[in-house]
């Protein structure tokens, strides 16, 4: 299977990435979002990643609109988006390709069909744009996974998650698609999948380089896990996304209904309720220490 990875790197980003790519997943190109940080910022942190990583995938920039209800998430990902690391401008050589994200997704899919899945972990709007300039996309894109969305059967008023928020007229778009198989990642699911804090912080003194690169973005998120969640540790949204494409064993999903209000006083809001066939899943339950445990093989 290849995969492209469509991101807005983000300290969890940033780590998911890592993960994946450790992992051998077989990445082809990252496609990258507008939501977390400026797509300034953005672009020069896929750069930096990939020079950790001693990659050259190829790289491709998505519209830099951001319709979303409130600012972007320097709160929670630092002023760079990775946590309190400052990075040279001129650390890394690599250049984004001419081709635009929404075109490199259907070209992609003509290439490779239904051995193509597409990784979203940020806002949705890269492949909506690529939908509506081609809708047989969906007929050749089976297989796409997602970390969005808020799925709580014990609390009836949703919130406006994060990456469904920044635009949620893609993310209704994308999750009105008939696409084979869609999977969704909740934000409860990366919220309560976290890494112990004194493990992840420890990563610093790691003879890797770049389990110390994790170690380092790390502390930010960590205390924006505590103030938000108290949560005394690392959340992993989007690692724990890819973990489940790594490890199908690890989240487990349940076929559901989605409505996203994309107008309105509701604008933002994500309504799923489970149902007995869709072809979109949602995250029901995961095994923490299965995450845990391949978290740590990778990163030590």
């Amino acid at each position: 299977m290849k995969y492209i990875i469509d991101t807005d790197p983000g300290v969890d980003d940033a780590i998911a990435i890592m993960l994946g790519i450790q992992n051998n997943l077989d990445v082809i190109g990252f496609t990258l979002a507008s939501g977390n940080i400026p797509a300034y910022k953005s672009e020069k942190n896929l750069k930096i990643i990939q020079e950790f990583l001693g990659t050259n995938i190829k790289m491709y920039k998505g519209k830099k609109e951001n319709k979303c209800n409130h600012e972007t998430a320097e709160y929670a990902h630092g002023k760079d988006g990775l946590g309190y690391a400052v990075f040279n401008d001129n650390m890394s050589r690599k250049t984004f390709s001419m081709k635009r994200a929404e075109d490199f997704i259907i070209s992609a899919s003509k290439k490779y069909k239904d051995d193509l899945t597409i990784i979203c972990l940020g806002p949705l709007t890269n492949l909506a744009s690529a939908i509506k300039k081609d809708p047989k996309l969906v007929n050749r894109l089976k297989h796409v996974v997602i970390m969005g969305t808020t799925y709580d059967p014990d609390n009836k008023n949703p919130y406006l998650e994060f990456n469904v928020n920044v635009d949620p007229s893609a993310a209704k778009y994308v999750l009105s698609a008939p696409f084979s198989d869609i999977r969704l990642v909740t934000h409860e699911v990366g919220v309560k999948s976290f890494v112990e804090k004194d493990y992840v912080l420890n990563l610093r003194n790691s003879n890797k380089l770049l389990s110390r690169f994790v170690g380092l973005i790390s502390e930010k998120y960590i205390e924006f896990s505590y103030e938000h969640y108290n949560t005394i540790g690392l959340g992993t949204p989007d690692p724990t996304t890819i973990a489940s494409i790594i490890d199908d064993s690890i989240v487990t999903f349940s076929p559901c209904n989605v409505e996203v209000i994309s107008r309105g006083n509701e604008k933002g809001e994500c309504h799923i309720s489970l149902c007995d066939d869709s072809n979109i899943k949602v995250a029901t339950d995961f095994d923490l220490e299965k995450f845990r445990k391949l978290f740590k093989k990778t990163f030590n």
